[in-house]
Order: structure tokens, then C-alpha cells, then sequence
């Protein structure tokens, strides 16, 4: 089966937008990926929203499978990696060991998001964790910026965009990108993790005329433009 991608020259960078949620940006051989939420059964399960644990093993399963199929030099996870604080003290230590070799292979980045600002037991894992980073002219952070200088290209996560297509007069929802002029968001990556419709007002606050999506349908990737 052919892997689903498009790729995209934005910023005067080449960008391979992957049918999983992963972004690859060619130039620097750079693998982004965002708001994985490992362990949110675990935690769901400890509130007493009973669901099947098996979260942590799929989406690191899928995060090797990216990791195999572009080998990046660099992973940016973009914040979120973790459901909540406590979560490396409460995974499994098969999965912590799956991490860990990642980032000893690798040079992995782990930027700070709102659910694991305080992560208890980071050491662990390897990588360096990181408010934002800025490298070029690119600029990588958890939530967009609201003013962001125009010299540079944003990544950012958090919000889990998705849309809808109509089909023979339904709506199928499916994750997407939220591309700008000078910013990207990520959709989530993590198996339990779900979407926040773009039509929603939490978007609103994302003013700009020339919004792109770029849809991760099952079988093809659909570029549609959009404002919000």
C-alpha cells in the first residue's frame, strides 16, 4: 500500500504533511509531531471513564513507524506529549524503555504543553524539554502565538483541529492542518485524542483570510481553503 502524504514548499521549505498526523520538514530532516497525550486511559480509567488501556502502545507504535519511514535527524514532539503531570510514574515500564531508546538514537525535543508543564519523573525519558525553540527562521511552541513575528514560520499543536467532508449527504469528520501565512497547526497524534471542529469559536481567535486545511482523509489527503 502507498504511504499517504503531501508534500507541500511553504516558507521556502519543503513540508511533507503525512496521512498520520506527522509533519516532515525535508530541509532539516525534521519530524513534528503533537499532543501524543500518553496515558490518557490510564488517567480517564482512574476518574472512572472505564476504557480499554491500550493508548500508550498504539500511538508509540505509530510514532516508530513515522520514525522508520522518514528518518529524521530531529523529533519535535509539540507539547501535550503527556495526559497530565503524573503520567511517566504511572506508565508502564515496557513503554518508558520504548521512549527511551528513541531518544537515545535520536535527538528528540520535547516542548512544554499545558497538560505536562510540571511532569514529574522527565529525566526518564531522555531529550531536552523546552518552553519553545527557535531554529532559523522557524519557530516551534505548544499554543500559537497570537502576534507572532512575520520573519518567522510557526508549528504549533494544542487545539486537535478536524473538519468535516460531506459524503452522499453525510459528514464524516477527519483530523487536518490549519495553515497560515506564517503558521501551522498540527492536528493530534495520540490514539485517544480525538478533534475540536474548526468551525467552533475557540478558532476565531485565529484571524487570517487565507487559511488552508489540508484534510487527512482514509484514502487521499484533500488541500481545501478556508476562513475563520
Amino acid at each position: 500500500m502507498t504511504h499517504l502524504n503531501l508534500k507541500k514548499r511553504i516558507f521556502d521549505f519543503n513540508l511533507i504533511f503525512d496521512r498520520s498526523g506527522v509533519l516532515f520538514i525535508e530541509d532539516t530532516k525534521t519530524l513534528l509531531v503533537s499532543d501524543l497525550h500518553l496515558g490518557k486511559s490510564i488517567s480517564m480509567n482512574k476518574n472512572g471513564n472505564l476504557i480499554p488501556p491500550y493508548d500508550n502502545m498504539e500511538t508509540i507504535i505509530n510514532l516508530k513507524k513515522m520514525i522508520s519511514y522518514y528518518k529524521p535527524n530531529q523529533v519535535i514532539s509539540l507539547g501535550d506529549t503527556f495526559h497530565e503531570n503524573s503520567s511517566v510514574q504511572t506508565m508502564e515500564k515496557n513503554f518508558l524503555n520504548e521512549i527511551k531508546c528513541m531518544t537515545k538514537k535520536i535527538k528528540f525535543v520535547w516542548i512544554i504543553g499545558n497538560h505536562d508543564n510540571s511532569l514529574i519523573n522527565s529525566k526518564k525519558l531522555g531529550g531536552n524539554f523546552l518552553e519553545n525553540l527557535s531554529q532559523d527562521n522557524l519557530f516551534f511552541t505548544h499554543i500559537k502565538t497570537k502576534n507572532l513575528n512575520k520573519k518567522y514560520f510557526e508549528f504549533s499543536g494544542h487545539y486537535h483541529p478536524k473538519t468535516f467532508l460531506k459524503i452522499n449527504n453525510s459528514r464524516y469528520y477527519y483530523k487536518c492542518f490549519v495553515i497560515g501565512q506564517n503558521f501551522c497547526i498540527l492536528p493530534s497524534f495520540g490514539y485517544y485524542t480525538g478533534g475540536t471542529d474548526v468551525k467552533l469559536s475557540i478558532f476565531k481567535e485565529i484571524k487570517n483570510q487565507n487559511i488552508q486545511l489540508i484534510i487527512l482523509g482514509k484514502r487521499k489527503i484533500i488541500q481545501q481553503k478556508y476562513t475563520l
